[in-house]
């Protein structure tokens, strides 16, 4: 490995810890090997920057970006959450669960973490700190839910893996499913554990007529925020739409419910959040276009192969392979929000997973789980920060739970994700007919 590319990997490294924003960090790895590098004119670094965000596969993640703004913004959010807690809340530690479910169900129509935090994180945060939950708590168990949205289709980080590395999209989107589910679980159960000396206050009596006649109230309210995540996994796999059109039918659904139905917003408020969500497109399409570049340098630089090789030194065994695949993952999350670190880590990491034997359709979910655990682990943990900025708490309150979900939740997933293959293979061979 060159001098330079070490350089510029460092220097990449050094902008990202001392917090300068992401897209700024790949340009300025960019601009390091445009200014002392050996690339000519370097006229086709440009080239391959526009065609990854000239692609029609791209634009699903600002449609779904959008989506989830109209949710967040219309109401539909709400009302999931209100549901859940009608099922759930009166539970001893049933806030939790609401808030793990209400991600979930979330994060199958927006995709994104960072979006899960602010639609949910904004509604749970105050309501379980009201019902004598520390705000600290609530606040790191909804960045550690937030996290679903990578897991659960149709995720956007799983669009991006699959259009970085030619693996199918609808495969990808199965994949982490299980891996999402058995998260849940292992959340909900710390979830209970945690809660025990809180002084939550006891739930309302009542009879079973009034609770069913509750539950019955809000389905129906939240019946159309339901429908939205069938309809799209739907269209998607029954064959009538493409990923991308999927996401343009999540938005055209959206935007009557939310303006005419449920009339929680109106015109005026869609142009804002049409602005909010291209202001975070804006972002997202200059992160990929630096990243893109920056890639197709290592790439000519020999980049991935030269990792490879790095990790054949300390062994050819798969699952030493995979341990040490695991722990640059989780490195790269740390640093990068899951957007990021697809770009950055899935093509360099290809490679070593073809020595180990791996289908790029387990590795999606590998990479999503790592990638996952990364965001809210310490000491960086992107959207570990932002949810403490939704939740205006200190960061400190939120450590000693964060720790628990990371090393008793997200750890014992990423280890059997990673060396049970069938957790991540069983859905798509089942669906999609895979051998």
């Amino acid at each position: 490995m060159s001098t330079l590319i070490i350089v510029d990997a460092l220097l990449l490294t050094l902008l990202l810890v001392i917090g300068v924003p992401v897209p700024f960090c790949f340009a300025g790895a960019v601009l390091l090997l445009m200014t002392f590098g050996d690339l000519g004119a370097a006229t086709f670094l440009v080239g391959a920057g526009y065609s990854k965000i000239s692609s029609l596969v791209i634009i699903a993640i600002p449609l779904y970006i959008l989506a989830g703004g109209i949710m967040s913004q219309g109401g539909i959010a709400a009302r999931l959450v209100d549901l859940a807690d009608s099922l759930f809340g009166r539970m001893r530690g049933g806030l939790g669960i609401v808030v793990i479910l209400t991600t979930a169900i979330f994060g199958a129509i927006s995709g994104m973490a960072s979006s899960a935090v602010a639609a949910i994180g904004t509604i749970m945060i105050p309501r379980m700190e009201a019902r004598g939950y520390d705000r600290g708590y609530a606040t790191a168990l909804v960045s550690a839910s937030s996290v679903l949205a990578l897991l659960i289709p149709p995720s956007a980080s799983m669009i991006l893996y699959g259009w970085v590395t030619g693996t199918s999209i609808l495969a990808c989107f199965l994949a982490p499913v299980v891996p999402g589910l058995l998260l849940c679980l292992f959340l909900g159960f710390w979830n209970f554990v945690l809660t025990r000396s809180m002084p939550i206050a006891g739930p309302e009596k009542t009879d079973a007529r009034e609770f069913a006649r509750e539950v019955a109230r809000r389905t129906k309210r939240a019946s159309l925020g339901l429908v939205m995540p069938v309809l799209i996994l739907g269209f998607i796999y029954g064959g009538v739409t493409t990923p991308t059109e999927a996401a343009a039918v999540a938005v055209v659904y959206a935007i009557p419910v939310s303006i005419y139905l449920y009339k929680d917003i109106n015109w005026r408020d869609l142009s804002e959040v049409v602005w909010r969500s291209g202001q975070t497109t804006g972002v997202l399409l200059l992160l990929i276009f630096f990243a893109a570049m920056l890639g197709r340098v290592w790439t000519l630089e020999n980049v991935p192969q030269q990792i490879m090789e790095g990790f054949l030194t300390i062994s050819e065994n798969p699952i030493i392979l995979l341990l040490l695949a695991n722990l640059f993952l989780m490195i790269v999350g740390m640093f990068m929000e899951d957007v990021s670190g697809i770009l950055l880590a899935s093509p360099l990491l290809m490679p070593v997973m073809t020595q180990a034997g791996v289908d790029p359709i387990h590795f999606s979910a590998i990479v999503a789980t790592n990638l996952g655990m990364g965001l809210i682990t310490p000491p960086t943990a992107p959207i570990l920060y932002f949810a403490a900025l939704i939740g205006k708490v200190p960061l400190a309150r939120m450590l000693t739970p964060t720790l628990v979900f990371v090393f008793f939740a997200y750890m014992p997933v990423v280890l059997l994700t990673t060396f049970v293959p069938t957790l991540s293979m069983t859905l798509p061979r089942m669906v999609l007919g895979l051998p």
